[in-house]
């Protein structure tokens, strides 16, 4: 194989490894993203089932808050509610008002900590015994989907500290080589270093489009992009020493 298809081969080895290794990235981030945003706007609410003395809800408000697990509470009071519901559904609201009184009771809307959200249930067993509520509610499918959320991004970073531990040894191994003397190729180090750049520009042109979605879009920090530049210069010079080729 002579001089050029080695490096053409190198090139584009390195262009597809840098963009699995974007792709990776930007799945990362993309689940981050969704996790907080999930989580900032997860709510736990605590209905009290009558109407409670101003002294006596402080007091449980403290309770609440001294709550490691609640990173936020806040009492929405009946009229609050009444008019939360006629902003949403304002025929119910003016069903709810020919009743006469306001019938809504008052509750407590607590934002949990991160790390309480894998034991909610059991953090919320533990508040039902500080008063008497007539209804505890969250949204399911919004925690699952946070915990899934959670689980596929510390799975694909425990995938990127692999493959970037992995790029670190061929790096040593490499240098090991060159000092023992290990004719090294050059050449084949800059393939694969201008493979991982086109790589990464070939996966900023696929992934150019989600940047409509505010809300996920997220791109990976610029030293996670040198990194796979590196990474991928090392593979192209790494493969020239294994190879025994000038």
């Amino acid at each position: 194989m002579g001089a050029k298809a080695r490096a053409a081969w190198v090139f584009a080895f390195a262009a597809s490894a840098a963009i699995a290794a974007q792709s990776l990235l930007l799945a990362e981030g993309q689940c981050r993203r969704l996790e907080t945003a999930l989580r900032d706007d997860f709510r736990v609410v605590l209905f009290l089932r009558g109407p409670l003395e101003d002294s006596k809800r402080m007091v449980l408000e403290e309770k609440l808050r001294a709550a490691p697990e609640a990173a936020e509470v806040r009492y929405v009071s009946p009229e609050e509610s009444l008019a939360a519901l006629r902003r949403e559904d304002p025929e119910l609201a003016d069903s709810v008002a020919l009743v006469g009184d306001n019938p809504l009771p008052g509750a407590f809307e607590i934002r949990p900590t991160p790390e309480a959200l894998p034991r909610l249930a059991a953090w919320i067993d533990s508040a039902e015994g500080l008063a008497d509520w007539s209804d505890v509610r969250w949204k399911t499918a919004q925690l699952q989907a946070i915990l899934r959320a959670r689980l596929y991004s510390h799975w694909l970073r425990l995938t990127l500290s692999t493959l970037f531990c992995a790029a670190a040894g061929l790096a040593l191994w490499a240098l090991l080589g060159s000092l023992q003397d290990r004719a090294a190729d050059r050449r084949l180090a800059w393939a694969g270093a201008l493979g991982g750049a086109a790589g990464l520009a070939l996966s900023a042109l696929a992934a150019w489009p989600l940047r409509r979605d505010g809300l996920l879009w997220v791109w990976p920090a610029a030293w996670t992009q040198a990194a796979v530049i590196a990474a991928c210069a090392a593979l192209g010079w790494s493969l020239s020493l294994w190879r025994g080729e000038a």
